[in-house]
């Protein structure tokens, strides 16, 4: 009996990692890094003044870890998870290895990992509007449009004019202007940022419709490559990323910064033979490999805007 026990323990134990695995998987921790990088961009764009973010002072580092998590692992899980329990036909085609297609997670289950990723997020922006009373506004609308982007009859990841700008609206606008609001009122040169940053994040999810073409068009999905092609859907992307940085550009000669200006060139140059080479060739190969050389750049732009708008460099 006791030899039968100890033999069930460790199966129960492995059985309850791979359950909890499967809600994280739900939840797409990958996604994560970007929002809370934002945040903390807004924060830092909020400048180092008073009011403003002071990167030494521990309560204001609190705040923005708070915010970091609300806009991370809360908001934008709840949208993957969402999107996941709303696209599991889609998935069982695209990638039937997800954790409701593969079974590992149950419908009820998953229902219950986005409403409480949802109500979590929430729950911080409430303790965060002591803060500004607009960070659970910010946050509503942000898990309004996830839902609207995933659930019917709205489904706006339907349209492709409307669910990539919702999804760049809600992960980096909101996210920028909610890290800013919590330490200083909002300027137009942040809101600038926070627009173009938009901007950028709409560009790189229409490039993401390109590796699902195949069960958009069985489900009758129209994104941008479902209706304009795969090709045509690269030089939309190419160009709002494009405009994007040509935006961070101007905001750094308009700020005197020059070396600012060939840090962004340098980042327009550098992911021209990736572009050309996935144009030739759209495979998910090459797709990758201009992610890989592209994000990081794009990243750093909005990180080295953000010092820029807070004044940090002038």
């Amino acid at each position: 009996m006791a030899k039968h026990i100890v033999h069930k323990l460790p199966t129960k134990r492995g059985a309850l990692i791979q359950h909890m695995r499967a809600h994280l998987e739900l939840a797409d921790p990958v996604t994560w890094i970007a929002p809370m990088l934002v945040v903390l961009c807004g924060a830092i764009a909020a400048g180092h003044g008073d009011p403003g973010f002071q990167l030494t002072d521990g309560g204001d580092l609190l705040l923005v870890g708070a915010a970091a998590i609300m806009c991370g692992p809360l908001g934008t899980g709840f949208s993957q998870s969402i999107n996941d329990y709303f696209d599991r036909e889609l998935d069982a085609i695209n990638d039937p290895s997800r954790p409701i297609p593969s079974r590992r997670v149950t419908l009820g289950a998953a229902r219950l990992n986005w409403i409480g990723l949802g109500l979590a997020t929430m729950a911080v922006a409430l303790l965060l509007a002591r803060q500004s009373v607009w960070v659970p506004v910010l946050a509503a609308v942000s898990l309004a449009l996830a839902a609207a982007y995933s659930v019917p009859p709205f489904k706006l990841k339907q349209r492709y004019w409307l669910g990539p700008p919702a999804v760049g609206f809600g992960y980096i606008f909101l996210t920028w202007v909610g890290g800013h609001l919590i330490f200083a009122p909002l300027t137009w040169p942040s809101l600038v940022i926070a627009l173009a940053g938009s901007a950028l994040a709409a560009g790189l999810l229409f490039l993401n419709d390109i590796k699902s073409v195949e069960g958009d068009r069985r489900h009758g999905l129209r994104s941008m490559t479902v209706a304009l092609g795969v090709r045509r859907t690269l030089i939309v992307s190419f160009l709002v990323i494009g405009i994007f940085e040509l935006v961070i550009a101007l905001m750094a000669l308009l700020a005197g910064q020059l070396w600012a200006t060939a840090v962004v060139a340098l980042a327009l140059a550098a992911p021209i033979p990736s572009q050309v080479q996935l144009y030739r060739e759209p495979t998910h190969k090459n797709f990758l490999r201009f992610m890989i050389v592209n994000n990081p750049f794009a990243m750093l732009l909005l990180i080295m805007a953000a010092f820029i708008v807070g004044g940090y460099f002038g």
